[in-house]
This record gives structure tokens, C-alpha cells and sequence, in this order.
């Protein structure tokens, strides 16, 4: 997906679903992301990845409100879908406006039974689509955040089962959009 589409998507997106709540939005910001790059290791190999997207959202559940950050990058048939969840927040204009994540792992464990605010999916493509695999357990470590740029480094692992993988890799300068 070219970063021109992914700008036409938010566009879309914040046009019908969020409507104020995009007031903000830069294409700019997603276009200038010179310096992002992200990496899947597997079997001993670095292969450079393409990022499809990355975005930061804020939501509300029963449990209060919080950030989710997906993170999404593909190469020829494998894909890697990360989404960390990072919160509470007050919902008041000045927490709404703060775009910082906490530099910390996030990770999940499929024994542990739920999520621990980290979770990291890859999948294969069968025809059009993805098939995922079950993860058993993932980390999703931000090193370095810049709110002012939006953009994030660090690095992420996870596990699959049946079959049993091992994937991780690295990501720097990722940049974000962050809807509010």
C-alpha cells in the first residue's frame, strides 16, 4: 500500500467515522517518514519489511479509556500485525492531545489467558488473504519515542504454535498517525 493510499484511507476514515475528532490531521506527517524502517528475523535472516500502516487511537472501554498503537508491515507472503495497548488516560483536552507511549515492553502470553497489553500476530498469504497464526506469547519493546515526531524505535519477538515459529525484529522512526 503506497503512503498515498494510507493518507486517502485516514482521509476516508476521519471524514465518516470520526468526523471532530480529526481536525488535526496532517498528511504530511505519514510522507515525511524517511528514515522508518522495520525488520522480521527468522531462520537466522533479516529481511527488510514494508510498513502498511501505523496508527494511534484512543478508545474507551469498561475498563476505562486507554491508547492502542497498530503496527502493520508486510514482505512478498508474511505480514506482522503488532498492537500494544498503553493507558488509562483522562479523557480531558490535555491527555487527549498527548501522543506519548510509555518506553517499556509490552507483552502477551497465551498460557497467562489474557492480554497483557501486548500482542504480535504473523500470518502467511493464502490467496488474497492472511492466514495468522496462534501466537503463544509476544513482547513489543518501544525503546525511543518521539511525540514531537511521531515516530517510534525499538524492537518486538513473538512465538507461534503449530506450527512452532519464532519470529522477532526491529523497527525504527516508525512513524504514527495518531487520531484523536
Amino acid at each position: 500500500m503506497t503512503k498515498h493510499l494510507v493518507n486517502s484511507l485516514a482521509v476516508i476514515c476521519c471524514g465518516f467515522f470520526f468526523m471532530p475528532a480529526c481536525t488535526d490531521y496532517n498528511a504530511a506527517e505519514l510522507v515525511n517518514c524517511e528514515k522508518a524502517a522495520i525488520d522480521l528475523r527468522i531462520d537466522n535472516r533479516m529481511i527488510p519489511m514494508k510498513i502498511l500502516s501505523s496508527t494511534l487511537l484512543r478508545t474507551t472501554n469498561a475498563t476505562g479509556s486507554f491508547k492502542v498503537l497498530s503496527l502493520e508491515a508486510s514482505v512478498d507472503t508474511m505480514k506482522v500485525v503488532m498492537n500494544i495497548k498503553d493507558g488509562i488516560y483522562i479523557n480531558n483536552s490535555v491527555q487527549l492531545l498527548s501522543d506519548s507511549l510509555k518506553v517499556k515492553t509490552y507483552s502477551y502470553s497465551r498460557k497467562a489467558g489474557q492480554d497483557t497489553t501486548g500482542l504480535v500476530l504473523a500470518g502467511v498469504k493464502v490467496g488474497q488473504d492472511y492466514k495468522f497464526f496462534t501466537t503463544d506469547s509476544a513482547a513489543f519493546t518501544i525503546t525511543e519515542i518521539d511525540p514531537a515526531n511521531k515516530n517510534i524505535t525499538g524492537i518486538y519477538y513473538l512465538q507461534t504454535t503449530n506450527p512452532v515459529l519464532k519470529i522477532s525484529g526491529a523497527f525504527t522512526k516508525v512513524c504514527f498517525l495518531s487520531i484523536k
